[in-house]
Formats: C-alpha cells, sequence, structure tokens
C-alpha cells in the first residue's frame, strides 16, 4: 500500500472512500468465504457421524464372532481355601471338596558350616529330581564355599533351588528345594569329592549330614495333595489340579478337612451382554448424532447443517430397516433382535431385555450366536451385515463419507484458491485507486500553486495600473 494522501489539496476522505470502493469490490469473495464455512461445517457435521458410525462399527465387530456366544463360569464357595477357572470344555455342575493336604516339595539341607564364604571343597555334584533327568554340576575353586556351590548349582539346569541358611546361632547350612511339588519328586543328591573319600565330613562330601548313607537332612517331605470330590479321595502331585473335573482348573490354597467347599460351573451370558449393551449405547448415540445434524427448527426456521443431505438420510434408514431384518436358518423364536430382548422405542432408541436374552441363550445358543455370526456369501447374519453397511461408509479410501468428505475439502481447496486469486487481483486494484487520487492530490496542488501566482500577477498589474492613473 502506497502512503496515503488523505485529501489534504481535495479535502476529500480518499481512505474512506477507497475503503468503500474495495468493499463493494471485495463482495464476491465474501460470498466465497461464506460458501467455504459452509462447507467446512458439513465437513465437521460428517466428522461427528463417522466418529459415532466408527464407536459402533467398533462395537458390532465384537458381536461377529461365534466363540463369544457360549462361555462358563466357576466360582468357590471359599477362595482361601481353593479358587477355580473354567474354560470352554467345562459343563454345568456342582462338587463338594474337602481338602485334607496340600502337594509340597521335598526340602533338604546339608550340614552346619561356621560361614557361607567357608571353603567347603571341589568335585562334581549329582542331582536328580524323581524321574527327571540327572544333572552334574562341576564345583571348582571359584565355587567352593557354600555360597559358591549354591550359585553353581541354581545356574545349572538341576531341578532345584539352591539357598543359604544362617540360624542366628554361628551356623550356615546349604539348601535345597525341589522344584517339583509331589511324593514322587524327591531330590537325589551324590557327591564325587575330589579329595577321593565321598565316605567322610571332609571336602566336598562333607555337605552330608550322614557322610556313610550319602544324604541330606530333610527338612520337608515331599507330598501330593490329598482331597475328595463328592467323597471321592483324589491324590495329585502338584497344588494346580486341570485332569479332575472337565474343563475346570482348581488351584488349591489351604487344607482344611473340617471345611466342604462348594464348586459350581454354570452358564455366563455377561460377556455377550456387555457387548450388547455397547453395541446399544453405541447405536442409540449414532441415531442422536443422525437427529441432531439433520434437524429443523421451526421457531427460527433454520435446519441443521445436514439437513436433506441424501447421504446422512441413507445412513439412518438403512440402520432402521436392518433392525427388523431375520437370518435364514435360524429357529424363529430368536429370528430377530425383538425375539433377543432388543427393543426400538417411538425415538429409534434400542434397550435390552436381559431376562428375555438370557431365555433365548438357555433355549438356542447355537441359534442364537448364528443370527449374529452367519458370514456366508448367501447368508449373513446381523452383526456381519452392519459390520459390512458401516464399513461401506467408513472405509479410508472407498468409503462413502470418506469420498464426500473428500469432495467437500476439494471444494474448499477450489475456493481458497480463488480467493488467492482474486486477492491478488484486488490488492492491485487498490494500488491502482491509491494511485489515481494521489496524482488527483498532485494536480490540484499544482493548479492551487499556479492560481496562486495568476493572483499575485493580477494583484501587481492592478497595483500597476492604479500608480500610472496617479501620474496622470
Amino acid at each position: 500500500m502506497g502512503i496515503g494522501v488523505s485529501g489534504l489539496m481535495s479535502g476529500l476522505d480518499t481512505d474512506s472512500i477507497i475503503s468503500k470502493l474495495m468493499e463493494v469490490e471485495k463482495r464476491p469473495i465474501v460470498q466465497l468465504q461464506n460458501k467455504e464455512a459452509g462447507y467446512q461445517a458439513k465437513i465437521t457435521a460428517l466428522g461427528m457421524v463417522k466418529s459415532a458410525m466408527s464407536d459402533l462399527k467398533t462395537a458390532v465387530d465384537a458381536l461377529k464372532y461365534s466363540d463369544d456366544f457360549s462361555s462358563y463360569t466357576a466360582s468357590s464357595s471359599d477362595t482361601d481355601i481353593l479358587t477355580v477357572s473354567a474354560d470352554d470344555d467345562i459343563q454345568p455342575g456342582a462338587y463338594n471338596v474337602v481338602v485334607s493336604q496340600l502337594a509340597s516339595a521335598q526340602q533338604l539341607r546339608s550340614s552346619a558350616f561356621s560361614g557361607s564364604d567357608t571353603s567347603v571343597g571341589t568335585g562334581t555334584l549329582t542331582i536328580q529330581v524323581g524321574s527327571n533327568d540327572a544333572v552334574d554340576i562341576e564345583i571348582d575353586s571359584s565355587h567352593d564355599t557354600l555360597a559358591g556351590i549354591a550359585r553353581a548349582i541354581n545356574e545349572s539346569d538341576a531341578d532345584v533351588t539352591a539357598g543359604v541358611i544362617n540360624d542366628g546361632n554361628g551356623n550356615y547350612y546349604l539348601t535345597l528345594l525341589s522344584q517339583d511339588t509331589g511324593a514322587s519328586n524327591t531330590i537325589s543328591v551324590t557327591i564325587q569329592d575330589d579329595d577321593g573319600n565321598n565316605d567322610d565330613s571332609s571336602g566336598l562330601s562333607g555337605i552330608y549330614t550322614d557322610p556313610t548313607a550319602h544324604t541330606l537332612t530333610e527338612t520337608r517331605q515331599a507330598a501330593n495333595a490329598q482331597l475328595s470330590v463328592n467323597g471321592i479321595s483324589v491324590e495329585r502331585s502338584s497344588n494346580e489340579i486341570d485332569d479332575l473335573i472337565e474343563g475346570m482348573t482348581i488351584n488349591l490354597k489351604a487344607a482344611d478337612d473340617t471345611k466342604t467347599i462348594t464348586v459350581t460351573s454354570s452358564k455366563n451370558y455377561n460377556g455377550i451382554t456387555d457387548k450388547l449393551n455397547k453395541f446399544i449405547k453405541n447405536y442409540n448415540a449414532l441415531i442422536d448424532t443422525l437427529k441432531e445434524q439433520t434437524a429443523y427448527n421451526p421457531a427460527t426456521k433454520q435446519g441443521a447443517v445436514l439437513l436433506g443431505d441424501s447421504t446422512v438420510s441413507r445412513i439412518g434408514l438403512g440402520l432402521s430397516k436392518m433392525i427388523y431384518e431375520t437370518v435364514d436358518g435360524v429357529d424363529s423364536s430368536v429370528n430377530s433382535l425383538s425375539k433377543l430382548g432388543i427393543e426400538v422405542d417411538d425415538s429409534g432408541h434400542l434397550s435390552l431385555d436381559n431376562n428375555k436374552l438370557n431365555d433365548a441363550m438357555e433355549a438356542h445358543p447355537d441359534d442364537v450366536a448364528e443370527f449374529f455370526t452367519a458370514d456366508d456369501a448367501e447368508n449373513k447374519g446381523i452383526a456381519v451385515r452392519l459390520y459390512d453397511f458401516l464399513d461401506g461408509y467408513l472405509k479410508s479410501s472407498t468409503g462413502i463419507l470418506t469420498a464426500k468428505t473428500d469432495g467437500l475439502q476439494d471444494s474448499i481447496d477450489d475456493i481458497e484458491d480463488r480467493i488467492d486469486q482474486m486477492n491478488f487481483r484486488l490488492s492491485k486494484r487498490e494500488a491502482n485507486l491509491r494511485h489515481q487520487f494521489e496524482t488527483l492530490e498532485t494536480l490540484m496542488q499544482q493548479f492551487q500553486q499556479t492560481s496562486g501566482q495568476l493572483d499575485q500577477q493580477l494583484s501587481s498589474l492592478s497595483n500597476l495600473n492604479a500608480y500610472i492613473s496617479k501620474k496622470k
């Protein structure tokens, strides 16, 4: 912009005149900006619709898989004594369990030593637990203390855990704990002492509490778990039992033969109920979004941004139609959402009757699953149909809403290009106007200067005439 002249000579408010002229010239830009704002409002509204549809698509996707429709749960009346879990093979049932003994792992200790860093001796330890493979452990001069021997054992593949215990009276013991519970998993330790004598208390064989018998002291006995189930006595080598009741894993925590624990297994519909409730919540949210973006206010005679949009109308109509559809091959008593307890109210919102759903699942679990999850080329379940319907609008590359949004964005980009071009032309127009007014002011200044000179000349001429007249 040039330096303003502000009508110094003409007395005109040139800045105001130019500003008003430019406002007239900018009216097409304002119209384009209003159109751009309308397109942007539509993109925002479509974004809200896409977000609500995406949430519904996620909820529908969770209903497409039949495994979610048949599940069981197991429970214990006293989890301090035992806990239970169920898998897909479990059947409904009830069991009375008494735990009289827990499975335990054998524990041994060595003879006493004066310190954990006291040198014991070198040689080879061979350790075997039950019928597992025996493991040879070389004890060299860098591991010939109790602490070193424990470290060497723990770094090996032996099925025991070694440690060093101080009894507080100056006695240190090497301890071995079997990693496997059960009466058959006893620990066998054989020592080949580098001093050549495996039967005395010196050197590595000094670990034995009875060197002659080649034994360590047992501080805890290896034992099986003992329990009764519905009056049947049972023993297992582990406190985690998965082969007693089909489909159930029992974890024993404590033994108390005075307590009878009730273990039950039953069908569990919480998983599918939770998924249906999420579907209903997201479906209702989408319906509300569609209504909000297509509403008409008769008081203000104003419509929402997407009022009359054919694409959005098709979404609403498509959803409302699919809610009432049936699926081929499904028992007629469960072949609609309404027969599964999913009702539609006058506002188009869904709600769930849990009792009706549970009755349907009890009577026809496989048909209910088929109703949602069927995925044959000619016969698709409701969840599969809904997913495909929503996906057709939401796909990142070919989705209908994606294409519509991209088209609106292209229109916005085109408008912005046109506005940039018009602004460029208008900036030149404004510069020309200012130049013209500056030229006008310059000419008027020159006219005023010329006029002043003429006035001076006329005044001088008049004075000369008056002087001549007096001389006569």
